[in-house]
Parts: structure tokens; sequence; C-alpha cells
């Protein structure tokens, strides 16, 4: 059989079990034994690739379009969540750009004494 063709060669194959997952491309969320697997007409021939089962969603791949919801079901393979919305997270509130700290830029050994005076153009 056509490698673009067998569903289990392709590495975007969904779990060999069922876990919640979500898409990029549309949103939602659903458990991965949805996953779709569809054929395609292309320029080279037929190709076929593990689709989001949603209607008139284009997303495509788990790992790629197609991610686990829970981290750890994530770790199983390979995969590395990260959560945004950590409300444990301040380093926002820490961090302001108005602020000058003249520690920040330290005055170097290599500027000029006198400034921009003595350059001559």
């Amino acid at each position: 059989m056509d490698r673009d063709l067998d569903p289990d060669a392709d590495c975007f194959k969904p779990p060999p079990g069922s876990i919640l997952v979500h898409c990029l491309h549309c949103g939602e969320e659903y458990e991965s034994y949805r996953i779709e697997w569809r054929i395609f007409d292309g320029p080279d021939g037929k190709h076929g690739m593990w689709c989001c089962p949603i209607e008139g969603c284009d997303g495509a791949g788990f790992g790629f379009d197609i991610f686990p919801i829970d981290a750890d079901d994530a770790e199983q393979f390979g995969m590395m969540i990260f959560d945004d919305d950590d409300e444990d997270d301040d380093q926002e509130e820490d961090f302001n750009l108005d602020e000058e700290d003249s520690a920040a830029n330290p005055t170097s050994n290599d500027d000029p004494a006198g400034g921009d005076d003595d350059i001559p153009f």
C-alpha cells in the first residue's frame, strides 16, 4: 500500500486510546477517536491525512493542529503543554517598560568620556 494512503504509516495519526483533544483551527474539543482519515486528490496524486471531524474545519494532524487537552496525556506523546492563563504567574505585573532602571544599563568602560562632542562627523 502507498504510504500516502496508509493511515497507520502517517506520523500524525491519533493516539491508540481515546483522549480529549483540542483543534487549533476551530477551537472545538472532542475525543480523539473522532479524528478522521480522509483521502484527498492532489497535483501529485492521492494522499491521506488525519483531520478534525468538525464540519468546515481544516485542522489536520494529531500533534500538528490537534493537541491533547491534558498535559499528562500530552507527555505520553512527547508534547509539552503550557498554560498561559495561569493566575499564579505575576511576571507580567512585575515588568514595566515605563520604569527607568539605571542599573540595567551601566556605563561601559568603552564609552568615550566626552560623549558625542568628540565624534568628528
